[in-house]
């Protein structure tokens, strides 16, 4: 068991940032670890080179690196790899948290740091020794997943070696190399599972080692410092960056960094004078709400200021945003682009907000339950596609908006100034290359926009067509559900709209089964000469004393779906109770009335004013005694 190879597949989905390959460590570090034991090691980074697959199949071992967009195609190749009866390892964050999922394609699973798991796992295999001690180990056995206990962070980084990128296939000499000087993040930002892989405590390599590590890559274009927070210490960094100074190891480089950088004009004065050509800098939001609801402990002056501060000392900004939080709406898609493009960023990332497994808001949120995910393909949780439901806009609203935030910045007029007023060609450059991606993007992803735009219409387009919506405007519901709080706006919602909403009849909601009686069966009749269509309330996750409510309108629901032939249109309006209203949920309703979706959004919030409910966090599914200024139900 002599030859290993270890791959990093690349995310299927374009992006902008594909163009520049910045590659991970993990395969690299843990390459020169194996081969600096004796072992033939092969690593393929397929954002540099495609996989040979003749040499993965010659493989004693294969390891396979895994974040959550490339979950799929790591899962196909170790598919294809242990047909032909190789082991298959895998690690990485995806797997970390998704372990017993990642048994379902692979023979090891390798959670957290894997450098000193893997050397054990391969010793283990190769004497045929037990796998019980392995720490950081999952595997089966007897048919049964067995998790070894979690074994400590390595706290001296310094024992690991200085990664050799010879060992990639693709890679040349001078080109764009990454250096981790620490690992592990103090912050507490909720989308990120950072934290959750390497732990809240930084810890660090030794200047004299990061030095070293410069010393080996003196012919080298760029250096992008791969520390989640690269000024976290800013002492050190100062330190580092003295250093490297005085040593005369300067190439350009890069690193993200947080707003309160510039508070210290020493480190940039360092930065300045090391030749630092870019800073990825998490403004995150321009929505103070947002930027609350993240955990992000700054505000919009901390970002305009940095701004400020970076562009003065000839920095160069990649500003990262995330959109699409519970407190955001179509407004600040469209602030955000104005605000990125006005302040002269040199290039952006609009991310829509993606939960993925190890983040705080993933475990707390998504996968307890209480909030909504409209997919299980990974593959789609790369920052480019929607795959939460917001609280505050639709799902293609924010897909859309997205989308023309990007195009509003990577624009010709964008391009044209960085190229006349600041003489950047190497910014017009990226630009241009985010210009041109963006619509290719827009071509492969067509189908998947389009999906999302009919969750959003389809309904209303498909009752219209049928001919259901009559003249008179008239929509039946649960009595029960129109004495909820959610059900109260959704009476106010429509009677904005000119839609009136009237209960239920009496016969029709005293049981289950009561549609079948004589007395229902003519109260239908009757219904369906008086209103276009029927919502049944489906409630999800409610309160534990509101089980019995749940249920009841839950059943009502499914006796009424399979009657259809007997029924107006019937349609189902899902409410998360403990994620409070959404607005995608009452605007498909709207639609059915009219097609102009700003009239639905501007008639969903005077509902919600004039009841009072916008400004408290969520929306309780709590009787509620008469709507203010709201119609009584009327037989």
């Amino acid at each position: 068991m002599r030859k290993i190879v270890l791959v990093e597949p690349k995310s299927t989905h374009l992006h902008v940032y594909s163009r520049v390959a910045i590659p991970r460590l993990g395969v690299v570090l843990l390459g020169t670890i194996l081969r600096n034991l004796g072992y033939d090691v092969q690593v393929f980074i397929e954002d540099i080179a495609p996989i040979d697959m003749h040499e993965v199949l010659g493989a004693d071992v294969v390891g396979i690196s895994t974040i959550t967009s490339t979950a799929p195609p790591s899962y196909a190749l170790a598919e294809k790899v242990r047909a032909a009866g190789i082991p298959v390892v895998l690690g990485g964050t995806h797997t970390s948290f998704m372990t017993e999922e990642g048994l379902q394609h692979a023979d090891y699973v390798i959670r957290g740091e894997g450098e000193e798991a893997f050397v054990e796992l391969l010793d283990a295999l190769q004497a045929k020794r037990d796998l019980g001690g392995i720490r950081n180990l999952s595997f089966r056995q007897d048919g049964r997943v067995q998790h070894n206990p979690d074994r400590p962070m390595i706290r001296d980084l310094d024992v690991n070696p200085i990664p050799d990128f010879d060992l990639v296939r693709g890679w040349t000499r001078g080109g764009i190399v990454s250096i981790a000087t620490s690992r592990g993040c103090p912050y507490s930002c909720t989308f990120c599972s950072v934290p959750g892989m390497y732990g809240h405590a930084f810890r660090t390599h030794s200047v004299d080692r990061v030095l070293e590590e410069l010393r080996r890559h003196r012919d080298t274009s760029y250096v992008f410092f791969a520390d989640d927070t690269f000024t976290a210490n800013k002492r050190r960094t100062k330190d580092l960056l003295s250093r490297m100074i005085a040593d005369g190891l300067t190439p350009e480089w890069g690193a993200q960094v947080r707003t309160e950088t510039v508070d210290d004009p020493e480190l940039l004065r360092l930065m300045q004078q090391s030749r630092c050509f870019n800073v990825y800098v998490g403004f995150e939001s321009i929505n103070p709400r947002t930027l609350k609801l993240f955990q992000k402990k700054q505000d919009l002056a901390k970002i305009e200021r940095s701004i400020e501060r970076f562009h003065a000392h000839g920095i160069r900004i990649h500003g990262m945003f995330v959109i699409g939080s519970d407190e955001d709406e179509v407004e600040t898609l469209d602030a955000t682009a104005k605000f990125a493009t006005s302040r002269g960023l040199e290039s952006v990332q609009f991310m829509i907000l993606t939960p993925c497994p190890g983040s705080p808001d993933w475990d707390h949120l998504y996968a307890k339950g209480s909030k909504d995910l409209l997919t299980n393909d990974w593959s789609l949780f790369d920052g480019h596609h929607v795959v939460h439901q917001p609280r505050k806009l639709s799902p293609y609203e924010l897909q859309i908006g997205a989308m023309r935030a990007m195009r509003r910045f990577y624009s010709w007029g964008t391009i044209v100034r960085s190229l006349v007023a600041r003489r950047d060609v190497y910014t017009a450059g990226i630009q241009l290359y985010g210009k041109r991606l963006i619509r290719e993007w827009h071509k492969v992803n067509a189908g998947y926009v389009a999906k999302l735009r009919d969750d959003l219409y389809g309904e209303g387009e498909r009752v219209r067509g049928a001919g259901w919506v009559k003249t008179w405007k008239r929509v039946a519901v649960p009595d029960v559900f129109l004495q909820q709080r959610s059900g109260q706006l959704l009476q106010r919602f429509l009677s904005e709209l000119g839609v009136e909403a009237i209960p239920l009849p009496a016969e029709v909601q005293a049981t289950p089964e009561a549609y079948l009686m004589p007395a229902a069966v003519d109260a239908l009749r009757r219904l369906r000469e008086r209103v276009d269509v029927i919502i049944t309330p489906i409630l999800k996750r409610t309160a534990r004393e509101q089980e019995d409510l749940s249920q009841r309108l839950n059943a009502l629901a499914k006796a009424l779906h399979a009657n259809l032939d007997r029924l107006p249109k019937v349609i189902a309006l899902p409410i998360n109770a403990e994620q409070g209203p959404i607005f995608e949920t009452f605007a498909k309703v709207g639609l059915i009335y009219t097609r102009n979706l700003a009239r639905v959004r501007s008639a969903y919030s005077r509902a919600g004013e004039r009841l009072g409910f916008w400004g408290g966090s969520t929306l309780a599914m709590a009787p509620a005694g008469p709507a203010r200024g709201a119609e009584p139900p009327q037989a």
